[in-house]
């Protein structure tokens, strides 16, 4: 089979395996997301709601139950039924404009002896004993939810009833009544379907309608049993009912119980939101349309393209193909040039050597790597095993320090075990430090600065070995993102080491110059250099060839430079010393 039709068949089955797979799950993603999302809403708003009814709720009950105890209603104990109770409950219906459509008060008989309307004064009012108690601070209260042909007028509306108790006896003399306006609900229950979508029930305890939001009041469902099981089956507050009659697919409903108010007002009422899912879906559906057209735009474009590059690529290919068998030793010898062939592949063959070079890096980190493993375990064992008996032997020598009457050679002694106890302690921190090196805290920093505190630190030593530490800062973008105290560490281990190995009266030269992406560090000096045959070893754990080194400092350097994406590398000195060359990104990327 040709390469052409080759690839024009790969293209369409590529494509076809990772665009329709990740369509579909795209979309069902997308659903699962949109419907839980809606319905986290619902709940919320059928919370909030449910809050909000308990709230006025409460407010309108704890009137009532306050003007139940106040002085002039007392007055009806001694019979004083004038004309100012009366006042007062007109005053009051006034002052609480469009909540209350009635306030009156029955005798024990249940005759209405005061009232805000005057028409209703001398009737009897009969309750229906259907009611619900509910509890307030300081008492009770009762509300009635069916009131049809009462004296009251207005079946609509709910009633509010509170006993008066003689305050001088248990005896009860009355009963005060509050007509709660219903219209404050449904104007309530209206404002949270602002958008039109959505259906707003208010049940009470035996899952009768008490309100609705307007488009299922059009449907006649107030003081019906229509929603009386429209009840979550588990803990989840969310559940998927049938819509009909009100919509002709599911709908998912939100549901919320009345928590009560500061603890009080708990009438077992309840909240149901609920919304069309076809509706709500609808975007999915669009959404669902707009993926199957991108998918077959793309898969014709695909195949468009590759039809083109399947000319553009298949003789040069052709000939790489035959270079690659003709190859016997790609190591050692670098491939031949194909004349002609795509921009890719002309690009891919003057890549080729720079591909080996860079697997003979990758194979230097691996073995790098590996080494710092070894130091890895060793250190995890140092410090488990050294740092707790180097602890007790540091106390075990300061308690002895205190003891009186210990020789000048006791002091002596134990001042030694303190001072090996600290360098044994400071070589196992170095050997984690050089083996887990933490995270750099990247943050933009001026190296020159840097570098010219790290040499005023470094001013005393230098002045004891009469030493010259000679800054060329010509970098004209200096600042770069990296980890002070990191970077800080990896100047002082260079620096200290030339001031260590460089006789007196010698030279150290800290030079900057600016590279593409790069800012390079050159720290030269006129010491004695290092045999090109250390070169490979240099960096390694261990290797050290100054009298009493460790072989740590130059690792941990290079862990330092590395974790900063940059490069550390050793050279010869324009003096014949050494010279240790950084290269760190001036960008994050």
């Amino acid at each position: 089979m040709k390469i052409r039709r080759i690839i024009l068949i790969s293209f369409f089955l590529l494509l076809s395996l990772i665009a329709l797979p990740l369509m579909a799950v795209l979309f069902f993603t997308a659903r699962e997301s949109i419907e839980y999302e809606i319905g986290r809403n619902l709940n919320s708003e059928a919370t909030m709601l449910m809050e909000e009814v308990d709230m006025l709720m409460f407010e309108h009950m704890q009137n009532v139950h306050s003007w139940s105890r106040l002085d002039i209603i007392q007055e009806a104990r001694i019979g004083d039924i004038d004309k100012r109770l009366s006042q007062f409950l007109s005053d009051v219906e006034s002052g609480y404009k469009g909540m209350y459509l009635k306030l009156f008060y029955t005798d024990a008989k249940q005759r209405i002896i005061a009232a805000n309307t005057a028409k209703i004064i001398g009737q009897l009012h009969q309750s229906l004993g259907k009611e619900v108690k509910v509890q307030v601070p300081n008492g009770e209260v009762f509300i009635e939810n069916q009131l049809p042909r009462l004296p009251v007028g207005d079946e609509n509306n709910l009633l509010i009833r509170t006993p008066v108790y003689d305050r001088y006896s248990t005896e009860m003399i009355g009963q005060f009544y509050g007509l709660l306006d219903m219209q404050q609900l449904l104007r309530l229950l209206d404002k949270a379907d602002s958008s039109g979508d959505r259906y707003i029930v208010l049940l009470d305890g035996e899952g009768q309608t008490i309100a609705a939001s307007a488009k299922l009041r059009e449907s006649g469902v107030s003081l019906t049993n229509r929603f009386s099981d429209w009840k979550p089956t588990n803990k989840s507050a969310l559940f998927v009912h049938d819509g009909e009659p009100f919509t002709h697919s599911s709908v998912l409903v939100g549901y919320a119980n009345s928590a009560g108010y500061h603890g009080y007002v708990q009438m077992g009422w309840a909240v149901l939101v609920f919304q069309n899912l076809g509706k709500a879906f609808l975007p999915i559906h669009s959404l669902l349309m707009l993926f199957i057209l991108v998918i077959v735009v793309t898969m014709l474009m695909a195949l468009l393209a590759s039809h083109w590059i399947s000319g553009r690529i298949a003789e040069p290919l052709l000939a790489l193909t035959q270079w690659i068998r003709k190859a016997q030793n790609l190591e050692k010898s670098p491939p031949p040039e194909v004349v002609g062939g795509a921009i890719e592949i002309q690009e891919l063959e003057r890549t080729f050597n720079e591909v080996f070079q860079e697997l003979a890096r990758s194979r230097e980190h691996v073995i790098q790597t590996a080494k710092l493993a070894i130091v890895g375990e060793m250190s995890a064992i140092m410090a488990h095993e050294i740092r707790t008996p180097l602890g007790i032997i540091s106390t075990s020598a300061q308690w002895l320090q205190r003891e009186q009457g210990l020789s000048p050679e006791g002091q002596e002694m134990s001042q030694f075990i303190l001072e090996e106890s600290a360098r044994l302690r400071k070589l196992v921190t170095t050997l984690l430090e050089c083996a887990r090196p933490r995270e750099p805290r990247i943050l933009p920093q001026n190296i020159h600065d840097l570098l010219t505190h790290i040499v005023e630190l470094l001013a005393l030593q230098a002045d004891k070995k009469q030493l010259q530490i000679k800054l060329q800062l010509a970098a004209l973008n200096p600042v770069i993102p990296c980890d002070v105290e990191l970077l800080t560490q990896a100047f002082l281990n260079l620096l200290l080491n030339a001031i260590q190995i460089v006789s007196q009266n010698g030279l150290i030269q800290i030079k900057t110059t600016m590279q593409a992406k790069h800012i390079r560090i050159d720290i030269a000096d006129n010491g004695p250099g290092i045999a090109v045959t250390d070169y490979p070893r240099l960096f390694d754990p261990f290797f050290s060839k100054r009298e009493g080194g460790i072989g740590l400092g130059l690792t941990v350097t290079r862990q330092i430079v590395l974790a900063h994406h940059g490069e550390l590398s050793v050279g010869e000195s324009e003096w014949g010393g050494a010279c240790f060359t950084l290269q760190l990104p001036i960008s994050k990327e």
